[in-house]
């Protein structure tokens, strides 16, 4: 039984990319993943919600805001916008902890096209406790595709109260189970997973 909700993060403003980031369009017939996708052509949010809909109990998706929410049309998805607007990913974060009924989340940037459905699924084969599970890459934390426990939220609280944006301040201070580049390459050997595509140059590069 799938016991784990799916948050996709949208709120960025895609300053860098000039267009929204989500509503970039892959490929038709084939996704960067190398899998096949239903439509003929997708774009990074239809794509990325349609992979969590199959493997996670809810799936929410985490606008900045009621008006942002609303580009987004997606069978099966709830739509909430953050608590306050333009705080950061960490205010992201809560929202969606915030509007989920499952004991864990797992959470991805729309931003991240290649994620692997293997990597998905290894992240949800993960011991659900109050540890936040994080993949690590070159040693740098990938809190942007990670398991969340619901009840991190006071200190979520805490660190927003504090003036923090970044989901990396919680590991100062949570609980955290590391999942180390070897494990990572065994399901994900060219950890395409991990690739981000914030700039049109970046794009360009992916052959998007």
């Amino acid at each position: 039984m799938r016991t784990t909700a799916g948050i996709l993060l949208v709120g960025g403003r895609s300053r860098r990319m000039g267009r929204d980031k989500a509503l970039l369009p892959l490929h038709a017939g084939e996704s960067p993943g190398h899998f096949p996708v239903e439509a003929e052509q997708q774009t990074f949010v239809a794509h990325l919600t349609a992979l969590l809909r199959t493997r996670c109990s809810e799936v929410i998706l985490v606008a900045r805001d009621e008006e942002q929410g609303r580009r987004y049309v997606l069978p099966g998805v709830r739509i909430v916008a953050d608590v306050e607007a333009d705080i950061g990913p960490l205010m992201g974060l809560y929202s969606g902890l915030q509007a989920i009924e499952a004991t864990h989340a797992l959470v991805a940037a729309v931003d991240m096209p290649f994620v692997q459905p293997a990597m998905l699924d290894y992240l949800l084969a993960q011991r659900l406790d109050e540890a936040i599970v994080v993949p690590r890459v070159e040693q740098i934390p990938q809190v942007l595709l990670a398991v969340y426990p619901r009840a991190l939220l006071p200190l979520i609280e805490e660190r927003l109260r504090a003036g923090r944006r970044d989901p990396r301040s919680l590991l100062e201070k949570a609980r955290v189970h590391y999942l180390e580049e070897a494990q990572l390459r065994r399901v994900d050997p060219g950890l395409r997973s991990f690739v981000n595509v914030n700039t049109p140059e970046e794009l360009q590069k992916a052959g998007l």
